[in-house]
């Protein structure tokens, strides 16, 4: 059976707040459209189903032809209650829980995120440099709360080893970076392949690299 994705979405009126010294609002909206495609298109290559999640009506509208949109609970505060409400629905035995902003993904990075992961019960993560959580391989998931957040992958491994999962941090350098602040995008265009993905080439059609935000860095 294929592995469910599910991709949490930020509404596109609040999408990266943290890059505003660098980009205007519709820029950040448009990086979001652009970063989701490419995650989405990794997930169509890898043979998985994604599933979106977001309280966007646009984002929900402009979900492509067979990926599942999946509405917010208005009720819930917080990404982890709607992840774990999502997930509730979805009743699946493996779930990745997949980041949107991450440019440098492919359908190969997801496939070894999957190839490395232990067999069941088991929780595989991928870290980015701020210790967060950007992808997280769930077999089954369920089993422990989720603390999307601040230090989240150290709460996540420490909560799955509690509830009896084994747990491995993944290595998957293309899964590693994601896009939250100026030093991330200057981290992106630093190398050819992140100047060519799907987000690096649009930073870069915007000139991004002659603002003083970018500069500054």
């Amino acid at each position: 059976m294929a592995t469910t994705v599910l991709i949490p979405v930020n509404r596109l009126d609040r999408a990266k707040g943290r890059l505003a010294a660098l980009l205007e609002p519709a820029e950040r909206a448009e990086l979001v459209r652009r970063s989701l495609a490419a995650v989405l298109a990794a997930v169509e290559g890898a043979g998985m189903k994604a599933v979106v999640l977001t309280s966007d009506e646009a984002v929900a509208a402009q979900t492509p032809a067979g990926v599942r949109a999946l509405g917010e609970d208005p009720d819930l505060r917080g990404l982890s209650a709607q992840l774990e409400r999502a997930s509730g629905l979805l009743a699946v035995e493996e779930l990745l829980i997949l980041h949107a902003d991450l440019p440098l993904v492919t359908a190969e990075a997801l496939r070894e995120l999957v190839a490395q992961a232990p067999p069941a019960p088991s929780a595989t993560l991928v870290r980015p440099g701020d210790g967060g959580t950007n992808a997280m391989l769930l077999r089954p998931p369920g089993r422990f709360p989720l603390a999307y957040g601040r230090g989240s992958g150290d709460l996540h491994e420490a909560a799955a080893r509690e509830a009896g999962l084994a747990v491995r941090r993944a290595d998957v350098p293309a899964l590693a970076l994601d896009l939250d602040t100026p030093s991330d995008v200057r981290e992106l265009l630093s190398t050819a392949e992140g100047r060519a993905s799907e987000a690096g080439r649009y930073l870069v059609e915007i000139g991004i690299e002659g603002r003083e935000a970018f500069r500054e860095g």
